[in-house]
């Protein structure tokens, strides 16, 4: 599989995709159990949600959320 922002594992289960919090964590995904992904507004725009450094927010089918440096699109190649 082609390595982008993160890092793909692949288990006997399945694959799980490894991304980064904004301190520089490594954070598991199990990409099975993502909802929906949005991207970050822009480091100006005064409507933004997130630190400047989040570049994607993931929800998870637990109704969980985790924001990551990684940005949306990159994400999206990795779970191709």
């Amino acid at each position: 599989m082609r390595q982008l922002a993160g890092r793909v594992i692949a288990l006997a289960v399945g694959a799980l995709v490894v991304l980064h919090t904004v301190d520089g964590r490594e954070i598991t995904v199990n990409p099975a159990q993502i909802t929906t992904m949005r991207e970050a507004h822009d480091a100006s725009d005064p409507n933004r949600a997130f630190t400047k450094q989040v570049r994607c927010m993931i929800n998870t089918a637990d109704g969980k959320f985790v924001t990551v440096v990684e940005e949306c699109e990159a994400i999206r190649e990795m779970l191709k």
